[in-house]
This record gives C-alpha cells, sequence and structure tokens, in this order.
C-alpha cells in the first residue's frame, strides 16, 4: 500500500443537501388551474397561495382523474377491467425518457361518482373519464412549440389535439438465447399450427406460407416433413414443443405463452412477424391486420404492437356467412398502425370537435391508479392510448445525497426519480466508511413482516463497531494493493463493503417524493404504516424537511391526509 494513502474516516450519519429547485406550492394551484382558467391562469401566477389551501386540500384528498367501469388497464397479467383491479398488480407504465416499465401502485381508487365526464369517441379512440383526468397529448400550436405533455380531458373541449395510442422503448435485452428463426415459427404455429400426439403439424396448402415456415424452420434448426398431401409436420426442441401445448388456452383458444411476452423487442418482431404470415395481411401503406377468434390473443397482440413501437387496435370482425367458417365463436380484427400513424388528431376543427370531444352525464363508479411513473396503458372499446395524472408533477428538485452504498441500492428501487451517482470505475473511492451510531438499534425481535428493533447490548455495539472497523480497513487496504499494482480502478472496487459512503444527485417531483416518503418514514399518523431502515430513513427525513420549507401547504395537506401520496 502506497505511503500517501488517505486517512479512514469512520462516521455514523447521511449528508442531503438542496441544491437546486423550482417546486412551490403556487406550482401544484397552476397546474390545477389551467384545466379550467387556460391562459388566464397566467394573471393569477403571483397570487398567495395560502389563499387557496383549501384547494390543495382538495387536489391531495381527491382530485385524481378517473376512468369508468367499461375501460380497462394493461397489466403483466395482461387486459384487466378497472372494476377487477385489486392493486395486486403489475402495470405497464412509460417512464419520463420513453421506457416502458411495469410498476406496482401505491394507491387504488374504486369510488362512486355523478357528474360529467368527456367522452372521446372517433376511429382509434374511445375514452369516458372524469373532467380533470390527465391525458398525454399535444395541443395544436406551432410546430416549434408542440410537445407532449400531461393535459386534463377538459381542455380537449376548447382545443385541437393529438394523443398518443403506442409506442415507446421496451428495453428488455437479457434473455435465455433463443435462435433466429424460433419466434417466427411460433407466430406461425399460433396462426395456422395444430398440436397432433405431441407434434406441432400445420395445414397448408398456399405458397407463400409454405416458403415462410421452410425459410424459418431452417433459421431454427428445426426439420419439416411433409407426408404427401398438405399436412406438415415440425421435428422441433423440447423446449418449443413445450412452448407450443403453451398456446392453447383453457377453452382451447389460442395465445401466447405468458413468458415470451417478456422477451426483447427483436424477438417479439420475429413472433409479429410469424403471426401476420399465417393469419395476417399488410397493406401497401404498411398496416396490417390479423383476424381470430381468440379475445386474448387480440389483447395480446396489442401488447406486442406497443412494445415494438407500435400500437394496434381491436374490434368486431363478423363472418358475414364465409362457407370457410365453422362454429359460432366470435371473430376479432386487429389493425396495427405504424409509428408513424399512432397520433391520432383529436377535435382537429371545431366541428370535428362538436362530435368527437363531449360532455356526458355519469352515474357509477370511477377507477384509477397511482405508479410512480404517472402513466397507464388503458384502452375502451378496443382502442389503447397512453393516460396520466397529477397536478402535483409541475415541479422539480434536485438533492445532493451523501450516504453508504447500501442506502442508494435501496433508494433505486424507486423508479421514481433521475439518478447520477459517482462511478468507482473513473475516480478512486475515498476511504469513508458507515458504522452504526450508538442510538442506532442493533436487534430485531418479531417474525418477517411482524417485527421491530430494539436497542443492544454494550457488548453488542461493541462487537459491531469493531467488526465494522476492522472488515473496511482490511477491505480498503486490498482495495489500495491492487490500485499500486496497476489493476483497474472497475476490478480493484470488487472488494470494498456496502458500508462504503457514495454520493449522488437525486431529482424528482413532489409527487415522487412523497411517494418516497410514505415509504421510507415510520410515522404514526401515516395511512399506511412503513417499516424502512433507519439508514435511508435517515435520509427521508432530511429531503422531508426542506421539502417542508419550499412547499409547506403541499407538505401540511400530506400529512393531514395520512401521507398518501397522491
Amino acid at each position: 500500500m502506497s505511503d500517501s494513502s488517505p486517512t479512514i474516516e469512520f462516521r455514523s450519519d447521511v449528508t442531503v443537501e438542496l441544491v437546486r429547485s423550482a417546486a412551490q406550492d403556487a406550482d401544484v394551484l397552476f397546474a390545477a388551474r389551467v384545466s379550467t382558467q387556460g391562459e388566464q391562469t397566467l394573471d393569477h401566477i403571483d397570487d398567495d397561495p395560502t389563499r387557496s389551501k383549501g384547494l390543495i386540500n382538495y387536489l391531495m384528498r381527491d382530485r385524481h382523474g378517473c376512468f369508468d367501469s367499461d375501460t380497462e388497464v394493461l397489466t403483466m397479467d395482461g387486459w384487466r377491467k378497472w372494476p377487477e383491479v385489486d392493486g395486486t398488480e403489475m402495470f405497464m407504465t412509460l417512464s419520463s425518457e420513453g421506457k416502458i416499465e411495469y410498476q406496482r401502485a401505491s394507491r387504488v381508487i374504486h369510488k362512486p361518482y355523478s357528474g360529467p365526464m368527456i367522452r372521446l369517441q372517433m376511429a382509434q379512440v374511445d375514452l369516458l373519464v372524469t373532467p380533470d383526468h390527465q391525458l398525454l397529448a399535444k395541443r395544436r400550436r406551432q410546430p416549434h412549440h408542440e410537445k407532449y405533455e400531461f393535459v386534463p380531458a377538459r381542455d380537449l373541449l376548447d382545443a385541437s389535439h393529438r394523443l398518443v395510442m403506442g409506442g415507446g422503448e421496451w428495453p428488455i435485452k437479457s434473455v435465455p438465447s433463443i435462435r433466429a428463426g424460433v419466434m417466427a415459427v411460433l407466430g406461425f404455429f399460433i396462426g395456422d399450427g395444430h398440436v397432433s400426439k405431441s407434434t406441432p403439424s400445420f395445414r397448408l396448402r398456399k405458397q407463400r406460407e409454405i416458403l415462410f415456415l421452410r425459410e424459418n424452420v431452417q433459421r431454427a434448426g428445426f426439420e419439416l416433413t411433409f407426408d404427401g398431401r398438405d399436412r406438415y409436420h415440425l421435428r422441433a426442441d423440447e423446449t418449443f414443443r413445450l412452448w407450443a401445448k403453451k398456446c392453447y388456452t383453457e377453452d382451447g383458444a389460442k395465445q401466447v405463452p405468458d413468458e415470451l411476452l417478456s422477451v426483447p423487442a427483436d424477438q417479439l418482431e420475429e413472433l409479429l412477424s410469424g403471426l401476420m404470415h399465417s393469419d395476417g395481411s399488410v397493406g401497401k401503406t404498411g398496416k396490417m391486420t390479423y383476424s381470430t377468434t381468440s379475445e386474448k390473443l387480440a389483447g395480446q397482440l396489442q401488447e406486442i404492437a406497443v412494445k415494438t413501437g407500435r400500437a394496434a387496435v381491436v374490434a368486431d370482425h363478423p363472418f358475414d356467412n364465409d362457407p370457410a367458417h365453422m362454429g359460432s365463436k366470435p371473430r376479432y380484427r386487429v389493425t396495427i398502425y405504424r409509428p408513424r400513424n399512432m397520433a391520432p388528431r383529436i377535435g382537429w376543427t371545431r366541428q370535428a370537435r362538436e362530435s368527437q370531444v363531449q360532455v356526458q352525464p355519469y352515474t357509477g363508479d370511477v377507477h384509477c391508479v397511482t405508479v410512480p411513473n404517472g402513466t397507464l396503458y388503458v384502452r375502451r372499446g378496443g382502442k389503447p392510448t397512453w393516460s396520466g395524472n397529477s397536478p402535483f408533477e409541475h415541479n422539480s428538485m434536485t438533492f445532493y445525497v451523501q450516504a453508504p452504498i447500501f442506502v442508494f441500492r435501496e433508494f433505486m428501487r424507486h423508479r421514481i426519480a433521475s439518478y447520477n451517482e459517482e462511478s468507482g470505475r473513473y475516480r478512486e473511492l475515498r476511504p469513508v466508511f458507515y458504522v452504526p451510531a450508538k442510538e442506532r438499534k442493533l436487534v430485531q425481535e418479531g417474525k418477517p413482516g411482524a417485527y421491530v428493533f430494539v436497542e443492544g447490548t454494550k457488548e453488542q455495539y461493541v462487537v459491531v463497531d469493531e467488526a465494522t472497523r476492522d472488515a473496511c480497513t482490511q477491505a480498503y487496504a486490498a482495495y489500495q494493493r491492487m490500485l499500486d499494482a496497476g489493476v483497474a480502478r472497475e476490478v480493484a472496487r470488487g472488494v470494498l463493503p456496502v458500508a462504503t459512503y457514495s454520493s449522488m444527485y437525486v431529482t424528482l417531483n413532489a409527487r415522487s417524493l412523497m411517494n418516497f416518503l410514505s415509504l421510507r418514514t415510520k410515522r404514526d399518523d401515516s395511512t399506511f404504516p412503513s417499516y424502512p431502515q433507519r439508514e435511508i430513513e435517515m435520509v427521508a427525513e432530511q429531503m422531508e424537511a426542506y421539502w417542508a420549507d419550499l412547499m409547506p401547504l403541499t407538505y401540511a395537506s400530506f400529512n393531514a391526509n395520512g401521507r398518501v401520496s397522491p
């Protein structure tokens, strides 16, 4: 170890500094009033927010845009009607960076409602939402001023907009290897195949279908045999045969095996190609259509479409006495739109707006959930769109945080913020380590899920203190030996413990911060009690203190309403 090695430091605290903010109570009021006052809101931007604290309380408690009971939301388990949502689902969301992510809800809303609703209805759009519900939309302005943002549904009554039917980056990259051609063959099997004595088989006459199947069977490394008539039998590996058996629902309808909806986008493209070469067609403009009697498969095609950067609409497709059709099952047509056609114009003229955007009376239950990304993928009448809500998102705070690495690993489980952490690949990490203070409770009592921490004995504290200091000192000495020997920092850092201090900048809005505080602080006045690790609670407490000064009315309302994020 070098003679100039820095002195090892041990700490028992964390550092949190507010380095930049654009967050005040007036931001919440401004975002909320835009929906009812439009540009006139600017006349009140400097008003005293204390005169409107009742509005903030209302927003915190009740103002959450909601859907009617016929709307469905896309979850990791497929489409689910809102009355069936119980909060255990993983919901498809769209991050601010445009990435598709599945997230759990921090709040579930099912409540009675009697009042006006906004109905959006045209060839590619069907929504029935409360007037304050936030839609991901772009108002028609001069081209260089246009941008997608959250817009209250009521705004569409007065101005033309574009909505977002689909698209997004499906960021899944690493899955068990699937050979080229395999997913294409499976997609073709879903459309035109069946299982005969455990063997995937096809009955084909069209030359284009036969050529497509032969080409992709060869790419996949399988074999295709012909029985001399019009039947083809596939000799595939055990994994493919298992998938083929999973391509049927309990009532015998076709489906994509659930686990294959989570493969990377390029493999979903192959699956879609196989489906389209069986029961699909592609028009001259590139618009794709697919026909199926499986309602579940039709919904899965919408999921595949959005994960491959597209959007799909499902509609009834009657057979009209087609002699080739046997049985009485209904049929569905799935229309898949290219990215350039996924932003339908609604209310583009005053006359169109009168028919496409209407106010309707409604009495019944309304529904929604709160997710960290603030967005959901929903459909009504088979027509999907990205949607979102929250007037508490029109603000921003950036914090500088110093804490042990294990705190950051807990922090970054919250996909509600932007993070930028110092890197041990590019700089030599400082010898600063965390050791619990004497006030830190050391002993866990009770079973997992129902335990408490209590004070440790003097002897236990001595063991923790000495063992932590010894382990960290030895680890840093090993780290220095490797650096002195010319080993790369990214390799040498592997010996350092999670008690090593790191630093990061974290940027988030008030709604996201409320979600973080509700989960990472232990308070008796919380509607939903939480039991965080003490070290991350120390960070949360300091962030909360800064936020309380920035937005005192919103902070007071947060506490008055059980510390539940809106």
